[in-house]
């Protein structure tokens, strides 16, 4: 599966009403490959967390740490950006996302995200956390 930022930074950050969730997804993801852009994404939450929300800067280094042992393949954004542009340019939508997606069609995969927007727009490579809860 390819998995959206977002599922490890509520796992890892243990965000209140979405950490149960976010765990079991990373926990049931029979593979986790995620863009190389991914780290760039996550480090950019946690500073987030860290400034906005009083995360303790520990954890925010550890959660760097701890993702790691989680990716069973990282994608290089080289190898599906023009894929990804593509996407972009077709679907109106980030590229940032959109690198999800092409790494998703290359495996002939899905990514699971909160994203609601992602999840409209692209329907047969996207899926919520539920309907991949739901899945099995």
């Amino acid at each position: 599966m390819i998995i959206d930022t977002m599922i490890f930074a509520y796992a890892l950050l243990r965000v209140e009403n979405k950490y149960e969730e976010s765990t079991t997804i990373l926990e049931q993801a029979s593979q986790i490959i995620v863009p190389d852009s991914f780290r760039a994404e996550l480090a950019n939450v946690v500073w987030q967390w860290v400034k906005f929300k009083s995360v303790p800067e520990e954890l925010a280094y550890s959660v760097l740490q701890d993702v790691e042992t989680l990716l069973d393949q990282v994608v290089s954004s080289e190898r599906i950006w023009t894929r990804a542009l593509q996407l972009s340019i077709a679907f109106e939508h980030p590229v940032y996302d959109t690198l999800y997606v092409a790494t998703a069609e290359s495996f002939d995969d899905k990514v699971i995200t909160y994203d609601q927007k992602m999840i409209a727009k692209f329907p047969e490579r996207v899926l919520s956390p539920q309907a991949f809860l739901c899945s099995d």
